[in-house]
This record gives C-alpha cells, sequence and structure tokens, in this order.
C-alpha cells in the first residue's frame, strides 16, 4: 500500500493515502503557526508501506543452547 508520510522539522508527523491529504494536512499545521521566525520545515516521502508478520514458532531458527568463545 503506497503512503504519503509528512515530517515537520525531522519528525514524523502521519501519514496519508493521497498526496492532496498531506499536502492539506500540512496546511492545517502551518496555520496553527503563530510567529513567523520559528516557522518549521515540512516535507512528504513517497513510501511502500509492508507489514512484517512475526515467523510461527515452528519456523524459529534453533539457538545453540551453549555459547561458544
Amino acid at each position: 500500500m503506497k503512503r504519503f508520510y509528512i515530517f515537520k522539522d525531522g519528525m514524523q508527523q502521519g501519514s496519508t493515502v493521497t498526496r492532496e491529504e498531506a499536502i492539506d494536512l500540512i496546511r492545517l499545521r502551518q496555520k496553527r503557526e503563530t510567529h513567523p521566525i520559528l516557522r518549521s520545515e515540512f516535507s512528504i516521502i513517497e513510501g511502500e508501506e509492508e507489514f512484517i508478520p512475526y515467523l510461527s514458532s515452528e519456523k524459529q531458527p534453533k539457538r545453540k543452547s551453549v555459547m561458544e568463545r
């Protein structure tokens, strides 16, 4: 699933499905800023969201019981 990640001063603030929604969210947050000198820098990164499931207990590799030195 393609997502647009929104960053404010290098910190992730959220993600949206479309670029237009991301720009709307940025514009909303820019309106809330009160002082012109303290303006934040916003950016958008387009990326692919992928969920990685846990391996089942049967497929996990076995660990050595004795540690080698």
